[in-house]
């Protein structure tokens, strides 16, 4: 297996050849060549896992897809695709370093064919320690970058090993002012080349117009690195493109999906089989008519003009370039609930000195949170975003934002040592979002006014004695509310004046799970104030070893780096500290409690080039141990999930006593030697929501009454 040979790969009407090893591409379009016709995609964009450890709202992937590679699976789709003509793979996802498996996936494929492999990623998981598994097999490295993500250390990393990387740069009108600022400090840090990326999606903020492509050819046409525009573009910029006609979707390149099925692009809503070579080039040949359609979703390139084009211009006999094919790849929340309005008022008026929306922390702010010492200190290294939106709905305050992580650590903190309630989740949270309203009416009559005015589609609206509640999807693809600022405006008209309390579930609330959690408004629930701590990263478990100490051995259960304090009277202080820390903070407030982990064993090393069958997790085993050391005021459940990827079994407890079934189910898993994740959430988050907003309008004890 020779990368610096050419191979050869029949175009229509053309033959191409490709070294693997330079990215050197040599087109011949000649009488010779007329007769030629494709027999294999030329590149696949393979989306090896849906896991990612980021959430990024524009992502086009489906997040409730399945990753059912496996390294063998994976490896033999490719190898027969390579064997077939496909020239490249790049893989996306998902994060593909997060797929367990990935080095050696590349490196089987390394070994058994001349692929020129490429992955795209957020580089947040790459450090010099993995490097060496991966050095020397990959044509380019290509970084994610946008909206604060760390990129500079992957860049390190890359570069310190001499690994060719470009970057993929999202465009949007707020960026474009600043993108000659990022290429100077991209070709600093050993950028080989940019890939200008065009959103395509609901938010029409995002799009550019005319005037803002006019701006971004200026700027390609003088940036110090190499640029190339995403196909996505068309003919929308005013630069050289290497081909005219169709950008190739669905002919010239597919993606594979995590869940093994076929699609023109990611952006693309109709897929087909795709879990072996034969099921991937059967769709290629067969369902062509399927595959070169254009996508729903504004932005598609082939809803512009140029796809109308009958007769593109014909390329040069000979044409020679470099370049090697990339595969790109959602949003952070905040809820905050103030006890009155004026405390919310006076949250944002803390703010409002040096708030620009979408722009990096401005001096104010840094020094804001510096002074009151919430959350890791920023530094001019963070790049940390303010939100794109900050506002107020009565006396709850929203703000939204892209992000690597998450970008409003410190806004939470903050708002924690102002006396507010921060709603837990709101991070990492890629599609569904509802808004849950509640309308205290007058009487009947009035109440009967606002269950029937007309308002905003797909909203829907329940009464409640005299308060109705109402729930909006927002800020999704098919949303017809696309701001924070919308959502705000359409309830101040339909509550016109009335009591109104708001917040954001960061989930899709079915009717059904909607009407259920009504029907038992009229139960409260026994309370008690609790807080879990979560810290992500290589040193976790130090820093929830430090957070131990100040949260008190005696009330506080740690399971992997997850602290449970209980109970937590002091959550607002606890919560400022671990935000400080960089830890994930959600307050619980149930007496009774829904727990559990996920348990796997991680894949045995690879052998004389052959994996060993996974260890499996032994239910029944695993079993008996749970009910043999769970407090009896406890009720279980286990399954074996249909997750080939990490086979394993995710264990959900639900109980008044958290701590000891924390404790049981870590030292369960510990006495079999498998990993595991541990999560803990409230029994009935819906429930929870229509209660505080009840609360909140009828004169309850209100959100910061704690």
């Amino acid at each position: 297996m020779n990368r610096q040979d050419f191979r050869a790969h029949a175009l229509d009407g053309a033959q191409l050849y490709f070294q693997p090893a330079s990215g050197v591409h040599v087109r011949v379009a000649t009488a010779a060549t007329a007769t030629l016709r494709r027999r294999a995609p030329r590149v696949v964009m393979f989306g090896v896992t849906n896991a990612c450890n980021l959430a990024c709202a524009f992502c086009s992937r489906d997040t409730t897809r399945q990753s059912a590679w496996t390294v063998e699976t994976a490896a033999a789709a490719l190898r027969g695709l390579h064997d077939a003509g496909t020239l490249e793979v790049a893989y996306g996802g998902g994060e593909p370093f997060a797929f367990r498996g990935f080095a050696e996936l590349v490196a089987e494929l390394d070994a058994t064919t001349t692929l020129a492999q490429h992955v795209t990623t957020n580089g947040t998981l790459l450090h010099d320690a993995m490097w060496a598994r991966y050095a020397g097999r990959f044509g380019v490295v290509r970084l994610s970058i946008h909206d604060g993500t760390p990129w500079r250390p992957a860049a390190d990393t890359l570069r310190g090993h001499g690994q060719r990387w470009g970057a993929n740069v999202l465009v949007r009108r707020l960026d474009l002012d600043r993108l000659p600022a990022l290429l100077a400090e991209l070709g600093a840090a050993g950028c080989d080349d940019v890939s200008w990326l065009s959103y395509v999606g609901p938010d029409a903020g995002l799009h550019l117009d005319a005037a803002d492509d006019r701006r971004l050819s200026e700027i390609v046409a003088a940036s110090p690195l190499r640029s190339r525009a995403s196909v996505c573009f068309g003919d929308r910029l005013s630069v050289p493109r290497l081909f005219s006609g169709d950008c190739g979707a669905g002919r010239d390149f597919l993606s594979i999906t995590p869940d093994r099925r076929v699609q023109s692009c990611s952006f693309q809503e109709i897929s087909l089989p795709g879990a072996t070579a034969d099921e991937i080039l059967e769709a290629w040949r067969a369902q062509q008519p399927a595959l070169l359609g254009p996508t729903s979703r504004r932005g598609c390139a082939r809803a512009l003009p140029l796809a109308a084009q009958p007769s593109p211009p014909s390329p040069p006999p000979i044409s020679i370039w470099r370049s090697f094919s990339g595969n790109n790849s959602g949003e952070c929340f905040l809820v905050a609930r103030f006890h009155d309005v004026a405390d919310a008022e006076r949250y944002l008026a803390e703010l409002s000195p040096g708030f620009h929306p979408g722009e990096p922390h401005s001096p104010e702010w840094r020094a804001l949170f510096t002074e009151q010492q919430v959350g890791v200190a920023p530094t001019e290294g963070d790049h940390l975003d303010a939100p794109r939106e900050l506002l107020a709905i009565g006396r709850t305050v929203l703000a939204v934002q892209y992000d690597a992580g998450d970008a409003l650590r410190h806004l939470r903190a903050l708002a924690w040592k102002r006396g507010a309630a921060v709603v837990p989740g709101g991070v990492h949270v890629h599609e569904d979002v509802t808004l849950l309203a509640a309308v205290r009416c007058r009487d009947d009559r009035d109440r009967d006014d606002v269950l029937t005015t007309p308002w905003a589609p797909g909203a829907r609206r329940h009464a409640h004695g005299d308060v109705v509640f109402v729930s909006l999807p927002v800020l999704g693809h098919e949303s017809p509310v696309p701001t924070l600022a919308a959502a705000r405006d359409a309830l101040l008209t339909l509550s016109a004046g009335r009591p109104l309390a708001v917040e954001l579930f960061f989930d899709e609330v079915l009717e059904a799970a909607l009407l259920a959690a009504k029907r038992h408004l009229g139960h409260a629930p026994s309370q008690r104030q609790r807080l879990s701590i979560v810290f992500w990263g290589e040193d976790r478990h130090a820093r929830a070893a430090r957070m131990l100490q100040l949260c008190g051995a005696q009330r506080t259960t740690v399971c992997d780096s997850l602290l449970l304090v209980d109970p937590a009277p002091d959550r607002k202080r606890l919560a400022v500290l671990a935000y400080r820390m960089g830890g994930s903070v959600a307050a619980l407030d149930g007496e009774e409690l829904e727990l559990g982990v996920s348990v796997w064993f991680d894949p045995p090393p690879v052998k004389k080039g052959r994996r060993p069958a996974p260890r499996g997790v032994d239910v029944r085993d695993l079993e008996a141990r749970l009910r043999a050391a769970l407090p009896r005021a406890s009720t279980m459940t286990i399954v074996k999930p249909d997750r080939p990827w990490r086979p394993g079994a995710d264990v959900t407890v639900r109980t008044t006593l958290p701590g000891p079934a924390l404790d049981a189910l870590g030292a369960s898993v510990a006495a079999i030697g498998a990993q595991h994740y541990p999560w803990v959430r409230d029994v009935d988050p819906i429930g929870a929501a229509l209660r505080r907003l009840r609360d909140d309008v009828v004169g309850g004890s209100g959100p910061g009454r704690q």
